[in-house]
């Protein structure tokens, strides 16, 4: 319990002490990390900058040049030569605005892909357990909006930030432009920016409260629309006709989504309605005071040209700014996704071993071909959310003690805790209560990655990667491959004979439906081809989950003869429904209700005529056809292992 009191803490003081970063500190993140992907993409945003800034300012003045080289009375080659020479300058900086922003383009494409690559190595290096958490996912969706969201994406947090920098540059020019007519239109001005800004941020305060009720739905969208075009579901989808199931709940989800983007539509329309009333008063009070400037005598044609095109730069620009800021702050959500992603702490493993001044035990007990011991201390396991009765607790209380090099087996109905049990042992989740040790260190002690070290395992789902069979086995690229030990494991295997009448044999592509010549494997091929991996891993431990499950009686058979071989060096653990295949192993242990409840010998359990003997039986009276109708007349139907045990 002392344990488990110390995980609640820690995950409360994670939560108290995670970040919240400033807008001004998301955007210098996302800066820094763009301008040391390449020095070039500081000229390139300069360009942009100083061309927007240099384009709007050369605009007004080769107006009022013109209208004052008329009222002048020039001829008409000064005229034009003036012009011209405006013009030229006009056009040069607003090519150098156009050339930087087509040149930000594309390193603005390659930081996403940066970014992505970095969620996806955090993903790749998180706790198996956090990829099954719905907190974690729901992290991941939002922070992929900063490199996968339209209309947030690390791009459009650049064009953003680059017109509130330019807005922020030609208002307080402009303000001091405009200050010599009269401080009254700025005044004006800046009132009505107050008040439109006012209305215009509790856009964002709307999204921020209801965000959270719209990624879910997105998240459910993108994988139904995934697996509706997966080729491993395809066949499961027409023969049970799962299309005419799985796209009402699309479109529901979709109607769902849209009603949210709907009412987003809504609230936009209204701030817009109050801030387009607040720019018309603006305008006419600006337009009012110069033509009254005008009809007075203070301001001269060609100043009132220049006032009106300065007076209409800072209304735009004051009016502006405020959604500009709104839209900042919008976009920096997906920032501010990304950073407290990155920054998400992805286990407590092997702090403690880090931490520890005596490094050398560290190194003598690393990964190594020597095969290690293993012991359960008391641990118990309920999946996160349950509750802490006894009935929420898929392991209850295991201890058992593994000798280096033993060949052990599990055993027992579905249910009982068997894979639950591997994925403890392999680091794949944390012990709710107990403690798991290797070579007598434990978990704690260790880094994830220190940990994973120690297993090759075979896990019974079969997955493998749309890449060549010799990637596949060795899980690197094929030139860092030892391609003569791939083709060992691959005999070992028993999948040499099939890879070899292949057209490319080993660098033949797995999953046709991606690669022209690929292959898919039969389920048998494809528990051999993963069997071959974990050969390769040469780690000293070896598990292997149900690893006959999609063979054939001969491959089977095959496999059980090269058992010792496979195993000879190794601490082996043996996950199988089929009893017959447990007398390979040194000692089996039998689960049952998340427990332990019988530990021995094939032939020892069998003496104890106990719950492994029911069961073998009950199996074994399958393959006697000669015993078919002895079987079903003498065995209860009602007989349950759990029933035995508890009796």
């Amino acid at each position: 319990m002392k344990r488990e009191e110390k995980k609640c803490k820690a995950g409360k003081k994670a939560k108290s002490t995670e970040k919240s970063h400033s807008l001004v500190s998301n955007y210098w993140f996302l800066y820094k990390g763009f301008f040391r992907h390449s020095r070039w993409n500081i000229l390139f945003v300069s360009m942009a900058l100083f061309g927007w800034v240099g384009y709007t300012y050369m605009g007004l003045y080769v107006r009022k040049i013109a209208v004052a080289l008329v009222m002048e009375g020039v001829s008409a080659g000064t005229l034009v030569g003036t012009l011209l020479l405006a013009e030229g300058v006009y056009f040069l900086v607003e090519q150098i605005r156009s050339v930087g922003y087509e040149l930000l383009n594309n390193p603005g494409l390659k930081y996403r892909h940066v970014l992505e690559e970095k969620i996806l190595t955090k993903i790749c290096g998180t706790a198996y357990s956090n990829l099954e958490d719905p907190d974690y996912k729901k992290r991941i969706s939002q922070a992929q909006h900063l490199y996968h969201h339209w209309d947030r994406d690390v791009r459009q947090c650049i064009w953003c930030s680059l017109e509130l920098a330019y807005l922020l540059i030609t208002i307080p020019v402009s303000a001091g432009l405009l200050a010599g007519l009269h401080p009254a239109v700025i005044l004006a001005l800046a009132a009505g920016t107050w008040l439109q800004h006012q209305v215009g941020k509790q856009m964002l305060v709307w999204e921020k409260k209801h965000r959270d009720f719209w990624t879910p739905l997105e998240r459910k969208i993108e994988y139904i629309a995934g697996k509706m075009g997966d080729f491993t579901h395809a066949k499961d989808l027409r023969l049970y006709g799962a299309g005419r199931w799985l796209l009402p709940k699309y479109e529901g989800l979709l109607g769902e989504r849209r009603q949210w983007k709907k009412r987003q539509r809504n609230q936009n329309a209204v701030i817009d309605g109050a801030n387009q009333a607040a720019e018309a008063v603006k305008q006419a009070f600006v337009y009012g005071f110069l033509i009254w400037g005008v009809m007075e005598g203070r301001v001269k044609p060609d100043d009132f040209i220049l006032y009106v095109g300065l007076a209409m730069t800072l209304s735009n620009g004051l009016a502006r700014i405020s959604g500009q800021v709104r839209a900042l702050r919008e976009r920096e959500l997906s920032i501010a996704d990304y950073r407290s992603m990155m920054e998400r702490p992805d286990s407590g493993r092997g702090k403690e071993g880090q931490d520890r001044a005596d490094g050398a035990r560290r190194k003598e007990a690393a990964p190594c071909a020597n095969p290690p011991g293993i012991v359960f201390s008391h641990v118990s396991f309920a999946y996160p959310g349950e509750g802490k009765a006894e009935a929420d607790y898929t392991l209850k209380d295991v201890s058992f003690v593994i000798r280096p090099g033993e060949k052990v087996a599990l055993v027992g109905l579905n249910g009982a805790g068997k894979t639950t049990l591997i994925k403890l042992l392999c680091g794949m989740y944390e012990p709710t209560e107990g403690e798991i040790l290797l070579n007598g260190q434990p978990s704690t002690e260790w880094s994830l990655e220190e940990w994973y070290g120690f297993f090759a395992v075979v896990f019974q789902d079969l997955g493998v990667l749309p890449a060549p069979i010799a990637e596949n086995v060795a899980a690197c690229a094929s030139e860092a491959a030892d391609r003569q030990r791939v083709r060992q494991c691959l005999e070992q295997a028993g999948l040499w004979k099939k890879v070899e009448s292949l057209p490319h044999g080993m660098d033949t592509y797995l999953q046709k439906e991606l690669f022209r010549e690929g292959v898919n494997l039969s389920g048998g091929e494809t528990q051999k081809l993963l069997l071959a991996r974990a050969i390769y891993r040469e780690a000293p431990v070896l598990v292997l989950d149900e690893p006959t499950a999609a063979l054939d009686a001969i491959a089977e058979n095959e496999l059980y003869l090269k058992y010792n071989e496979l195993t000879q060096g190794r601490t082996s653990l043996f996950i199988s429904h089929r009893l017959s295949s447990t007398r390979f192993c040194d000692r089996i242990f039998m689960l049952d209700g998340g427990r332990i409840v019988e530990e021995g010998s094939h032939q020892e359990l069998m003496e104890k005529k106990g719950a492994y003997y029911q069961l073998f039986q009950v199996q074994s009276h399958y393959y006697q056809k000669d015993r078919t109708e002895e079987f079903s007349s003498q065995m209860d139907p009602s007989w349950e292992v759990s029933g035995y045990v508890s009796g």
